[in-house]
Order: structure tokens, then C-alpha cells, then sequence
């Protein structure tokens, strides 16, 4: 999973767009990928275009292509941050997310007035830094606890964050096969864009893929082979199981 930040403010003037525009200006020209997500207070399509037309005819999804942009649009009820994030593509260093005050992702506070941001505060969970225009007008270095953050100082935090991302997508395992004498080593390579993951050999060669409420681990050859052997083996004795070897099995365990 790439790493997933809110910027949130009270109103339409807190300066979340600006902040976010600037965030992914610096990634991008530290050659990060970004996707967004933004939260829409009302319709996205207008009323009696074309498109609205066809989701009004009973169309589930609507596809738009034009000359530069490709756009999907599909019709859900008030989707959660969690519906929508399914719809981004997974395959990138960072997913900005403009609103959804209520997810539960590490979040940026813009504000104008600090007690904007306190009034943001008292309501939104894991805040880790106040933004804005507010960080140019005070003296103050930060708000209960709370560091206020220039747009550069910003930047540096969220890289920061993005390598420790970086890291917990690797094995942990400091084998060395990639090179270097550790996982987080090898992880500030990825970051300065000096290396790729295809590096990582463990994560290469592995052919049992755990994930545990959608976190990989990453498992020695050892325990890997146990897994596949038992499975498989409880597989092989029930009805209506292909005798192939399954390339994808799903096991989910409820709660009673």
C-alpha cells in the first residue's frame, strides 16, 4: 500500500487545493508518483449533459474519453474514503486525499487563524501538522503539540514518511541479496531513485503471498512451504476443487 495523507480545513478559502498542488509539484519533481482523491460536496456531473443522461437511464458506470482525459463515473451513494480509494491505482509512492475529515489516515490541518485549527482539531483524529497561510502569520511552532509547518518543512516531514512507507513494504528480512547491508538502507536507495523493488529479491522470488487485513508478509522459504503444502493438501481432498495448482486462494475468517 502506498502511503495515504488527508489535508483538511474548515471551508472553501483554508487553502487544502494550494497545499496539495504545491505537495505534488515537489514530489513529482523528486520524481515520486501521486495519485489524489478528492471529496465533492455535490454532484460532479452536470444535470442533463450527456453523461448524467446515461447514469440517469440506469447506466451503473459511465466511461467519458475525451482528447486528453479519460473519466469514469459511477454511481454510488455517499461513498466512503475506503469505496473510493479502490477506484485509485495502488502502484504509486503516495495518494493525497483533499477532505474526508473522518478517515483514519494521518492527516494535514490547513488553516488561516489558529483557531481554525483548533476548532479542527478538537474533531479530527491523527493530525500530524497544521498547514496554511496560518504557518506564514504566527510565531508560534506549534499547537498543542502539534508542529505548524511551512510548505518546505512540510515537504521534508511527508518524505520522510513516504521512505518509512517505502520500508514496510520491504521484507525486513537484510538478507543483502539487493546489494545493500539492509532493508532500510536499500529503502533510501528507492527513495533518492537510485535502485528499483525489483532489486528486492525476496520479494521477487516468493511464491506464497500472505496478507493479513490487506498487509503482505513476507515469509522465508521455511514457512512459505509449509503453508503451500498444508493448503494445498486440504484443498486436494475436497469436491469440486480443479486438481491444477490454484494460482489464487481467498480466505476470509469472520468474527462469531
Amino acid at each position: 500500500m502506498p502511503l495515504i495523507i488527508n489535508i483538511v480545513g474548515i471551508g472553501r478559502a483554508s487553502g487544502k487545493t494550494s497545499l496539495v498542488e504545491f505537495l505534488i509539484k515537489r514530489l513529482r519533481q523528486r520524481h515520486y508518483s501521486v495519485s489524489t482523491v478528492k471529496h465533492i460536496s455535490k454532484a460532479f456531473d452536470t444535470v442533463r449533459k450527456d453523461t448524467w443522461r446515461h447514469l440517469d437511464a440506469g447506466a451503473l458506470t459511465v466511461v467519458a474519453a475525451t482528447p486528453n482525459e479519460l473519466i469514469s463515473i459511477k454511481k454510488i451513494q455517499d461513498p466512503s474514503l475506503e469505496a473510493t480509494l479502490q477506484a485509485v491505482p495502488k502502484n504509486v509512492d503516495i495518494i493525497i486525499v483533499e477532505g474526508f475529515k473522518g478517515s483514519k489516515y494521518p492527516k494535514i490541518i490547513t488553516s488561516r487563524t489558529i483557531e481554525d485549527a483548533e476548532t479542527l482539531m478538537s474533531t479530527v483524529k491523527a493530525t500530524f501538522a497544521i498547514s496554511g497561510s496560518v504557518a506564514e502569520k504566527v510565531h508560534e511552532k506549534s499547537i498543542k503539540g502539534i508542529p505548524i509547518l511551512k510548505p518546505n518543512e512540510l515537504f521534508t516531514t511527508v518524505e520522510g514518511m513516504i521512505l518509512q512507507s517505502i520500508f514496510k513494504r520491504l521484507p525486513g528480512l537484510n538478507c543483502g541479496k539487493c546489494g545493500t547491508n539492509s532493508c532500510e538502507e536499500f529503502a533510501r536507495t528507492l527513495l533518492r531513485r537510485e535502485n528499483s523493488i525489483d532489486q528486492c529479491v525476496p520479494i521477487q522470488e516468493t511464491r506464497v503471498i500472505l496478507k493479513v487485513n490487506d498487509e503482505q508478509l513476507y515469509l522465508t522459504p521455511f514457512p512459505a512451504t509449509i503453508i503451500k503444502d498444508v493448503v494445498l493438501g486440504m484443498l486436494s481432498a475436497l469436491k469440486g476443487v480443479d486438481k491444477d495448482l490454484p494460482r489464487k486462494i481467498s480466505l476470509e475468517i469472520k468474527e462469531d
